[in-house]
């Protein structure tokens, strides 16, 4: 189904950042991709593909934010932290072609089907089976699990397949090892059927020279992002609200400049 994809107003902002502050790490990037989906949308979020989920958080900071991103890194050598700087688009340009199709520029329109998990033949272990990409309810329930290696395979590897391919690591001499290593191959699989399903960022350390590769979580940044942009509008409400007796909404409703305009009067 298409939707059209529009920056959250700053009332709208300040209702995500309530809604998410409280959550763990999968709930509240499920909340941030859900501000920006209709609700008639809303009831097949569980079912989006991780990758699928990230992919409108990136499109949503473009217009939210704007392109450009700065995290900060440590060099995996000597420990020096660092500046990557690099845009969303160009993470976005690494997007299968199913992913990128997805998205009309030109009309801010997103055809969301390609979120929808789909299975793909594959060999684990030396057993033909199928896999499909995880979905944002696979890890909102793999979150607290002890058992998670396990689990995992088990909701992203068919129902039908599954049995054999845990009979044929139950025979192995070390099990855990085992499905450690299937865990890799299902995560290799991940990279090949997305990219976007596991972002990473190679950098030079300025000081000893030594690369590391960084994950990327663009659901962190989008709430770090978030938050700041918050933090200042708040410190708006609160200081029109004492001056005025303005409710917060009426605040937030004001554009940008007539709020600093007004702040500036206060001050003067």
């Amino acid at each position: 189904m298409a939707m059209v994809l529009q920056a959250l107003n700053d009332n709208r902002q300040v209702e995500v950042w309530e809604a998410a502050s409280a959550r763990r790490a999968q709930e509240r990037a499920a909340i941030l991709a859900g501000a920006f989906v209709p609700d008639s949308l809303k009831p097949t979020l569980p079912d989006w593909t991780v990758a699928g989920r990230d992919h409108l958080l990136m499109l949503a900071y473009q217009r939210q934010f704007g392109d450009a991103i700065e995290v900060e890194a440590k060099c995996g050598e000597c420990g020096e932290k660092t500046q990557l700087s690099f845009t969303v688009s160009q993470v976005l340009g690494t997007a299968s072609p199913e992913l990128s199709k997805a998205w009309d520029a030109v009309h801010a329109s997103l055809d969301t089907d390609v979120y929808l998990p789909v299975y793909h033949d594959v060999i684990f272990e030396g057993i033909p089976c199928r896999f499909r990409l995880p979905r944002i309810a696979d890890l909102n329930m793999l979150e607290n699990s002890e058992v998670m290696l396990f689990q995992f395979a088990q909701r992203v590897i068919e129902p039908e397949d599954f049995p054999r391919i845990r009979s044929a690591l139950a025979e192995k001499e070390n099990a855990q090892e085992a499905w450690e290593m299937l865990f890799e191959q299902i995560e290799q699989q991940m990279l090949d059927s997305e990219p976007l399903s596991i972002v990473s960022l190679n950098s030079a350390c300025p000081d000893c020279g030594a690369e590391t590769l960084h994950q990327f979580d663009i659901a962190n940044q989008f709430w770090a992002q978030l938050s700041a942009s918050v933090e200042k509008q708040l410190w708006d409400v609160h200081l029109l609200a004492t001056a005025y007796g303005w409710s917060s909404q009426d605040i937030l409703a004001m554009s940008p400049a007539r709020r600093r305009r007004h702040i500036a009067m206060i001050i003067e």
